[in-house]
């Protein structure tokens, strides 16, 4: 499957903000179903040095950041192009490729990755470990079964919008492949270490990065 350039309905201009505010209230409940809040608070559990603070690159509303607060009782900040006004936790605007992000024990970024082009992701990597040492990311993985999975089990359940956003977004993501190959790339020359792991079924990968 060659990766689509196709932009997804949410990245673009001019959207109501209810529009935005009841589809990243979806997202957030697709994550918790399919297991991604599950995973991002292991992670976060399961790190051998103490974490009192955590930033989310590309947090949309927030939604994450408080189920980070709420369980684990942690200080949270978030990073977006498009913050939102009224956000129950601090949420700054910045480019998480190239501007200077606020300092945390560990960054997590979920369902960013397939958003940026390959020198994005790596200039991305790079920059987070300036001001974290730990930096979780999350996404999809562009193949035929997580496809075929999302479109029969739970487009039915889903709005317009996150329906036909999901399915690009499996389409724009990297193979398993690509996103080792380009993390690689970009700690090439450095101390940092990375963990890549794939769901049996191809629903996510997740890069575990420890900078040095």
């Amino acid at each position: 499957m060659i990766r689509s350039s196709e932009v997804e309905i949410m990245d673009g201009d001019g959207l109501a903000d209810d529009l935005i505010e009841r589809t990243h209230r979806q997202l957030n409940w697709v994550n918790g179903f399919i297991g991604n809040t599950a995973a991002i608070l292991r992670a976060l559990r399961s790190d051998p040095l103490p974490v009192k603070r955590v930033l989310d690159i590309g947090c949309g509303h927030g939604g994450l950041l408080l189920e980070i607060r709420r369980k684990l009782n942690l200080e949270v900040v978030g990073v977006d192009l498009k913050p939102p006004s009224g956000a129950a936790v601090e949420i700054v605007r910045a480019d998480a490729t190239c501007d200077p992000l606020p300092p945390a024990d560990v960054a997590i970024s979920t369902l960013v990755g397939h958003h940026l082009s390959e020198a994005e992701l790596v200039a991305m990597i790079q920059n987070v470990g300036r001001s974290c040492r730990r930096f979780v990311l999350l996404d999809l993985v562009r193949s035929v079964t997580p496809l075929v999975l999302f479109r029969v089990f739970l487009t039915p359940f889903l709005s317009h919008v996150n329906a036909a956003d999901g399915m690009t977004s499996i389409r724009r993501a990297y193979t398993s492949d690509e996103m080792a190959e380009l993390t690689r790339g970009a700690l090439e020359g450095t101390d940092a270490t990375f963990r890549h792991s794939v769901t049996p079924l191809r629903s996510r990968q997740v890069v575990d990065i420890r900078y040095r």
